[in-house]
């Protein structure tokens, strides 16, 4: 019952992940939000840029559930710490928000301790770089902040236009991120 309530949460978060990745440029976009809140959304965009796993040995469409996890991870983290000026996100954006605590109470109850890991990725979203451009500086300047929109555009034509079926298809073998997730923690 766990696996299957996780893997709904990941498969409908994957799929979400164009939209969600707009509404996470518009935090990083806010003046109201304090500089070091938009270095963290930048940095959780930059994540999924980069392609950078926190669940090694991820390919394909796996390598988006450490993506999507990261993420919501961070918009918990800009709920909790900027309150008001998230709340104005969340009545613009209420499919992220709306189920962001059911889901991530979800993924807690499947991953435990493993989260931890994911949660670690999460602390360095704000020194985080991809492409010569850090997450500080793309949350701060208006160059860089061109190129985080430009590039996650990019994503968005490029790379993010993924198939239901397929999606449905990868994540059959979603139990294999646990045995990544339980090395990485023992490290």
């Amino acid at each position: 019952m766990e696996q299957q309530a996780f893997k709904d949460v990941v498969e409908e978060a994957i799929l979400a992940l164009p939209q969600d990745m707009k509404a996470v440029l518009r935090i990083v976009e806010d003046p109201d939000l304090a500089d070091e809140h938009r270095a963290l959304a930048a940095g959780a965009l930059l994540h999924v840029l980069a392609a950078s796993n926190a669940i090694p040995g991820m390919r394909g469409i796996l390598a988006y559930v450490d993506d999507v996890i990261v993420l919501r991870l961070a918009l918990e983290r800009l709920v909790r710490d900027a309150p008001d000026v998230m709340a104005r996100h969340a009545e613009a954006e209420p499919e992220l928000f709306e189920p962001l605590a059911e889901q991530m109470g979800t993924v807690r109850a499947y991953l435990g301790e493993l989260l931890t890991v994911l949660d670690r990725a999460v602390d360095g979203l704000p020194e985080l770089t991809h492409e010569g451009h850090g997450a500080t500086a793309c949350a701060l300047d208006p160059d860089a902040s061109t190129w985080l929109y430009d590039a996650v555009h990019a994503a968005l034509v490029d790379e993010l236009e993924l198939d239901e079926d397929d999606v449905e298809r990868a994540l059959r073998s979603l139990g294999d991120i646990r045995r990544p997730l339980e090395m990485r923690l023992a490290r």
